[in-house]
């Protein structure tokens, strides 16, 4: 086995196949109160908080953001109670890792109460230390300090990997001197010349990740 004695996982599009949501949740909003979307994925592309005050000014929403990000959290509980699926040969790899002893955790983008309970469905919540929101500690992953914050959370020591699909999170987690395994999404297909670029490894898919890990 190579060596590894903690992970660091993404949670969309690296362990679950659920960025699809964050192309429609804006577009869904709108068509529920009757209007025509211009385009769906402005949280993708403009991030959650721009993305909403972008919503009510374009669309002219008599709403304030609040009540905006109540229908919005609506939608996400939704997908992420019943529907966010996770990718092939994730469980059959965390169970690997979890034999060898290596320390887990989640470093994700969403509220955690959402992670936690998609990570649950899909039966994988049980192989993590923990759950961290990265918007909930105000610690985005374009700062290389969201990373040692997510370590220091479950005491680890050792080489460490980070398991990304986003561009930009490899891009800081390579900055702060972790070896870093790219996850190929639907959502990556832009940047994914640049992410081999920068990956110890890229992967298709979970059977790959595990030979290269040779578990």
């Amino acid at each position: 086995m190579k060596k590894i004695d903690y992970a660091i996982f993404d949670m969309d599009g690296t362990l679950l196949d659920s960025m699809h949501i964050w192309d429609t949740a804006s577009g869904a909003f709108l068509m529920m109160r009757g209007i025509v979307p211009r385009e769906f994925d402005l949280f993708r592309k403009q991030g959650y908080k721009t993305g909403i005050s972008y919503m009510i000014d374009e669309y002219k929403l008599n709403m304030t953001f609040d009540e905006v990000l109540d229908g919005l959290q609506e939608i996400l509980w939704f997908y992420y109670s019943n529907i966010a699926p996770i990718k092939d040969g994730v469980k059959d790899f965390l169970q690997s890792l979890k034999e060898n002893g290596v320390k887990m955790i989640v470093a994700t983008a969403t509220e955690s109460r959402m992670a936690k309970k998609a990570l649950e469905r899909n039966g994988i919540l049980g192989y993590f230390e923990d759950v961290i929101s990265m918007h909930e500690i105000g610690i985005h992953k374009n700062d290389p300090a969201a990373f040692e914050y997510v370590k220091n959370a479950m005491h680890a020591e050792g080489v460490g990997y980070v398991f990304e699909d986003a561009l930009y999170a490899i891009e800081t987690a390579k900055s702060a001197g972790y070896k870093v395994v790219g996850i190929e999404d639907y959502s990556n297909e832009d940047d994914r010349d640049e992410i081999k670029k920068i990956v110890d490894f890229y992967a298709e898919n979970y059977e790959q990740v595990k030979e290269y890990f040779e578990l």
